[in-house]
């Protein structure tokens, strides 16, 4: 091989290590870019100060690993508090480093997060980190939990979050988001899914499927949160077989049960809200009306305080707090009927006005009960109103004050007529 032969083969050797040093060095002042530009694009994005460990190169995947991510709030507007992110990986080509824009998925593993709905005024979606030289065109995220922390110190935990979300070009994006399980104080539900989409005025939810209790009980819905002026919001949800323990509060947890059905309208904005529906209550104990009990015993009926009604309905609104049940209708079949309306304000306070059907064939054994206490017949009943006040623990009523009037003008009457059993149930409202 002559000289000059082997001086060109190692001249193009040269201009070869050269063109790969230069486009090594252009790629790497791209990936700095990158890094810079991620990180500067996410707390703009979020309103937060973020903190990265470690951001690193993997050439042979073409992708960013991140790991040790923080999240701090600085917009005491938004809606969450902090936000935790073991892993993530950053995938993109890298002849797209060269183009003017810069499509990115990202895969995040192993997260958390804290919200605060609540917060003050009202604050805008966080948009996904973009710019003119970065596009996040797909995100998916596993492993995650959402800690939802509401006022008076309650709050949600969502456990095993997960979703995919992409973008149809047109800052359109579509999110599929499931959680294993979901936690609020003693009350869990399973497996949650539901489909995101977020357009620039609004968020549209749909196909939600939450599994509620051991039965396989199920909440589905749908509706959509506009992203201006007032945030208004609107949902429609149902409720199939869920048990009525997960939707009222503690206080009420202990003496009430049974499987709910039916159907909820909600809507509302940042300064009010209210919703409206029915409910069918299947295998309902209320252990709410324990002078009911009395009262049916006290006429040879059977004590129904922890028995099963036959059919328990409702309709049913909400608003500023206070809970309203109205066409209440609860049976006990050939014992006793109860219908009316009932409130419940914020603190629990009971204000109810009801109606009690004893059968027209029981109560006809004592003309005075009857004409006195029970004396409207419709339906084969018989029906006395009924005042009910007070809180979930001390319910008061003023009914037993009227049968025990009558009980006493009556004297051997009803005593007589209903056994010893009679007597000491008329003692035991002396002694209420």
């Amino acid at each position: 091989m002559s000289r000059s032969v082997v001086r060109l083969i190692v001249g193009a050797l040269v201009v070869l290590v050269l063109i790969a040093g230069a486009g090594g060095i252009v790629v790497w002042l791209k990936i700095t870019d990158l890094k810079k530009q991620l990180v500067s694009s996410l707390e703009d994005a979020l309103g937060a100060k973020v903190q990265v460990t470690s951001l690193d190169l993997d050439p042979w995947n073409g992708q960013l690993e991140a790991a040790g991510i923080s999240l701090t709030n600085v917009r005491p507007d938004a809606p969450w508090e902090k936000g935790e992110i073991s892993q993530a990986a950053i995938r993109f080509h890298f002849w797209d480093l060269f183009a003017q824009t810069l499509p990115l998925r990202i895969e995040v593993s192993s997260w958390s997060v804290v919200l605060h709905p609540y917060a003050a005024g009202a604050s805008e979606i966080p948009t996904l980190p973009s710019s003119k030289a970065i596009q996040v065109t797909d995100l998916s995220a596993r492993q995650g939990e959402v800690e939802i922390q509401l006022s008076d110190n309650k709050e949600v935990m969502l456990h095993g979050v997960a979703f995919d979300s992409s973008d149809n070009g047109a800052k359109v994006w579509t999110t599929q988001l499931q959680a294993t399980s979901i936690v609020a104080g003693s009350l869990e539900a399973g497996s949650t899914s539901i489909q995101i989409r977020g357009d620039q005025d609004k968020i549209t939810f749909s196909d939600l499927r939450m599994h509620c209790g051991p039965d396989q009980g199920m909440i589905t819905g749908d509706g959509e949160i506009a992203l201006s002026d007032r945030h208004a919001a609107h949902a429609t949800l149902t409720a199939t077989g869920v048990p009525l323990t997960m939707l009222v509060g503690t206080a009420w947890q202990m003496k009430l049960s049974g499987l709910v059905s039916g159907g909820l309208t909600y809507e509302g904005t940042d300064q009010s809200s209210n919703a409206h529906g029915q409910v069918t209550v299947n295998g309902g104990k209320f252990n709410v009306l324990p002078w009911l009990g009395k009262v049916t015993a006290l006429v040879n009926l059977p004590d129904i305080t922890d028995m099963e009604v036959d059919h328990a309905t409702s309709d049913f609104s909400w608003k500023e707090h206070t809970l309203y049940l109205t066409n209440l209708d609860i049976r006990k079949n050939d014992v006793a009927r109860i219908s009316g309306d009932v409130t419940v304000d914020p603190q629990n306070q009971v204000d109810g006005h009801l109606k009690l059907g004893l059968p027209s064939t029981v109560t006809a054994r004592w003309p005075q009960l009857q004409d006195k206490v029970f004396p409207d017949q419709h339906e084969d009943f018989n029906w006395a109103d009924v005042h009910l006040t007070g809180s979930p623990d001390h319910l008061q009523e003023d009914l037993t004050s009227r049968v025990l009037a009558v009980g006493v003008d009556q004297g051997s009457g009803i005593i007589n007529q209903t056994s010893q059993k009679a007597m000491d149930l008329l003692k035991g409202f002396l002694n209420n």
